[in-house]
């Protein structure tokens, strides 16, 4: 059964790790051909090589782009896949198009990352043209149907991570550390942490601390405007684009103060994987991986004295933070790469009969 993975991000981020996982777990199961489509000027090419891993690109990261069309086309022809998978919601619209005019007979599957409904019109449409849409999350399906999507096309399947990429929390520095990684954008709260490290400020019975902020966006400058209004910004170090995997061996604690938008959020994973305490907003997505004080701590959304209240106590409590490091190890396992790969070669299958 040939797979094409279809994803048009211009970025190496979350969809596109997802995207290489599935296609190295397909390689591994007899009767799977995976066959990866990105855009030229994306990363992904050039990783799915090094992994040997079949990868065809397109000119562009354009869903309507006219040459871009032609050129994938062109590649279907060539290829005559079983089942496309678009991984993002551009190449939802390019895979909506090849089935609306391809003579070939193939699959139609769109995997959903964030929770956020489409919007009216094609949008939604190029959804509803799918054999099946896959959220990552239980939000996500919701979403779906909220939008008029039939509930008997959608599928959860979250995404997976590899624990093995992630090496354990190295001995703690001089500094209680506090980490966040995510993109620069509303959608993070970056300023919800923020606004709890003013809290944080105020309190005395903690031990001295500093917070790494990992990630670009266009709120950076904000941000860090923000930390200096609220005198923290000497408390503070924004890293920029760093991998998750460096960033979460230095912290004592990582903070999730997503606000809205989440799918099925992999720093939280990686946080279970290299066994670092984890507080996050009380997102229904997030909800639907951590259980409050068991392989996490979680706060109402927004509440940043209430994410202030939660990074204190992990602060001071070691027995605390060692509980939910172990009940972490055991909730990593729920979300491999191998139990995500198991539930998608098994839709594929029912696809195909």
């Amino acid at each position: 059964m040939k797979i094409l993975l279809l994803d048009l991000g211009k970025q190496m981020r979350g969809g596109q790790r997802q995207v290489l996982y599935l296609a190295r777990h397909l390689q591994n199961i007899p009767g799977f051909e995976p066959h990866i489509v990105a855009p030229e000027a994306s990363p992904l090419p050039g990783r799915a090589r090094e992994w040997n891993i079949p990868c065809s690109t397109i000119p562009a990261a354009s869903d309507l782009n006219p040459v871009n069309i032609l050129s994938f086309f062109k590649l279907l022809k060539k290829i005559r896949p079983n089942v496309i998978h678009t991984n993002d919601a551009k190449g939802a619209s390019l895979g909506s198009l090849a089935k609306s005019a391809s003579r070939h007979d193939f699959k139609l599957i769109h995997s959903r990352r964030v929770s956020y409904s489409p919007k009216k019109g094609w949008s939604t449409k190029k959804y509803a043209m799918g054999d099946m849409i896959v959220g990552v999350s239980k939000e996500i399906c919701q979403a779906m149907t909220g939008c008029g999507i039939d509930e008997r096309k959608t599928r959860v399947i979250h995404s997976g991570i590899d624990a093995n990429l992630y090496s354990p929390r190295k001995s703690k520095e001089s500094l209680f550390t506090i980490g966040a990684i995510g993109a620069l954008t509303k959608q993070k709260g970056m300023h919800v942490l923020l606004d709890a490290l003013k809290e944080l400020r105020q309190k005395t019975n903690l031990p001295e601390w500093q917070c790494l902020i990992a990630g670009n966006g266009p709120l950076m400058n904000d941000l860090q405007s923000h930390a200096n209004v609220l005198g923290i910004s000497d408390a503070i170090l924004f890293l920029g684009h760093a991998e998750s995997t460096t960033v979460l061996e230095k912290i004592d604690v990582l903070a999730v103060p997503s606000v809205d938008g989440e799918g099925s959020n992999a720093v939280i994973k990686e946080g279970w994987a290299t066994g670092t305490p984890l507080i996050t907003s009380d997102l229904p997505s997030n909800l639907e991986l951590v259980t409050d004080k068991q392989d996490g701590l979680v706060f109402p959304n927004r509440d940043a004295k209430a994410l202030a209240e939660a990074l204190s106590r992990l602060m001071t409590d070691d027995d605390l933070a060692r509980s939910l490091v172990k009940a972490g190890h055991d909730s990593v396992d729920r979300f491999s790469v191998q139990v995500m790969g198991e539930q998608y070669v098994q839709l594929y299958k029912e696809l195909a009969t």
